[in-house]
């Protein structure tokens, strides 16, 4: 029974590998094609700087890779663009009726226009674009559905635009094939709609701050204790979409994407070693932190720990309640409950990006070169005992934030190989021990030159030594005290 067990297992996954490679044949063969087809940007955009420091840019209208344009212009200033983004709260009011109707109404036109493009290929075996799909058939729509009328063109096209940039990554192998947004997931609540002739601003009515939305007025949204509008957006600052979302919690934010002009990130070629920072990431600690002359654990907040209690008892509740699976709807004390359970959610996840941002920023600001692991998230989040901690801990949106920022402040941020063992190498000699595989060794002694070791000390150091060895490979001189390369044999 048990070599029955086995055969079958060997068979599934003998089948799971051949689905890997023909997969991974297939996607190459893609990138080949439209590497192939790939034009070249001709760059159409100019740049004048006025008295007063602030850029104006000219041409460049309706075409694609407007940063890279903008940046090509910006060149000769040794300037560069600054793009980024900005999250408010909205209080809705009376307006959460029109919100509702704009979310709508981008949904309608997301799930048409790829239901069309489907359709569209099975016919022609050609691609459905996004300004033939704009011309040919959304004018039928609007016919059809006259409160599609109602709506900010650039809504519509936003909308298409994500479809065919959902079509290009699965036709380069980075994610599935294109899906029909939903109203109860996050990617069928919102909308963006771009600025032009000041159709979003934001301003002060009687000491109230307010955003202006085309076809949407003035929406009051929630201004961040201390701050004001010149804080959030500086004179030298433009706005140049803003995305409104429904969050499951039955609240409203307003994420606006901010351009700037900033100096052009120079990199240093000579370091300090005492300005590198290497980390080791963990369960236990979030993670070790330092340098070869010091590590400093910083605790694992465990934000889902905390919040578990309160969070299993809405849960339950929910599960208590009145609900249609076929219909997919609710009572209204199921809304209620399911709200509570969103709320509670939320503020995990609000927590966990509060303590990245504040970490990364400070990582950022006393280091000049940083060095981590190539985490393999994903697939360590199959291990059906630790997913639920790795989940909670957040190392992907950490390290995204650590990696934009030192990179805008001219700094380095550089990955070692997943496959290196930090953990299992002495860092004074360079014995490989395998028995630190097991995760409940915690501290060992070198079997070769006796040296004790912390385990998660001594990976953060090894971690330091191979990523001080690839900036020096790539010719950045780092003075100091003397970095040996033994562990990263």
């Amino acid at each position: 029974m048990a070599n029955s067990n086995r055969k079958k297992a060997r068979k599934l996954h003998e089948a799971k590998q051949a689905k890997k490679t023909e997969a991974t044949k297939k996607a190459e063969s893609t990138k080949k094609v439209k590497a192939a087809e790939e034009k070249q940007i001709k760059y159409t955009v100019t740049a004048e700087q006025h008295a007063d420091g602030t850029f104006e840019f000219r041409g460049g209208k309706g075409g694609f890779n407007i940063t890279a344009q903008k940046n090509k212009a910006l060149e000769p200033y040794g300037k560069c663009i600054h793009n980024y983004g900005v999250l408010l709260g909205l209080i809705p009011g009376d307006k959460q009726v029109a919100i509702n109707q704009q979310i709508g109404n981008a949904r309608v036109v997301h799930n048409d226009y790829l239901s069309k493009r489907e359709e569209y290929y099975k016919e022609t075996k050609k691609a459905l674009t996004v300004s033939q799909y704009k011309k040919d058939y959304l004018p039928e729509l609007k016919k059809e559905k006259e409160y599609l009328n109602g709506t900010d063109k650039f809504v519509y096209e936003n909308a298409c635009r994500n479809v065919d940039d959902a079509y290009n990554r699965f036709f380069k192998g980075l994610s599935g094939f294109p899906k029909y947004a939903s109203r109860t997931k996050s990617s069928g609540n919102s909308f963006t709609t771009n600025f032009t002739n000041n159709n979003i601003e934001l301003k002060m009515i009687d000491g109230i701050p307010y955003v202006k939305l085309p076809k949407l007025g003035n929406i009051r949204f929630i201004l961040p204790k201390g701050k004001t509008l010149a804080d959030i957006q500086p004179h030298v600052v433009s706005i140049k979409a803003a995305t409104v979302s429904r969050e499951p919690d039955g609240s409203y934010r307003i994420a606006l994407r901010m351009e700037s002009v900033i100096d052009k990130p120079v990199f240093p070629t000579v370091i300090n070693a005492r300005e590198i920072i290497s980390v080791d990431l963990g369960l236990k600690e979030f993670g070790v932190f330092g340098n070869l002359e010091e590590s400093i654990p910083v605790p694992n907040p465990r934000w889902i720990q905390v919040h578990a209690k309160r969070l299993r008892r809405f849960q339950q509740s929910l599960s208590r309640k009145q609900y249609d699976h076929k219909t997919h709807t609710g009572s209204k004390n199921w809304e209620k409950a399911r709200a509570k359970v969103a709320k509670e959610q939320r503020k995990i996840a609000d927590q966990r990006s509060d303590f990245h941002h504040k970490l990364s920023r400070a990582i950022t600001d006393n280091c000049v070169a940083f060095i981590c692991e190539d985490l393999a998230v994903k697939n360590m989040m199959q291990n059906r005992h630790l997913s639920k901690s790795i989940a909670s801990v957040g190392w992907s949106q950490f390290l995204t934030m650590v990696q934009y920022k030192m990179e805008r402040a001219g700094k380095y941020f550089r990955k070692i190989s997943r496959w290196y063992p930090s953990s299992q190498t002495c860092g004074c000699c360079g014995y490989k021990n395998t028995d630190v595989k097991d995760l409940s060794v915690r501290k060992w002694i070198c079997p070769k030159c006796g040296t004790w070791h912390d385990r998660d000390v001594n990976a953060q150091q090894n971690i330091y030594k191979t990523g001080a060895k690839i900036l020096q490979d790539e010719g950045i001189q780092i003075v100091g005290f003397p970095v040996t390369n033994k562990s990263s044999n």
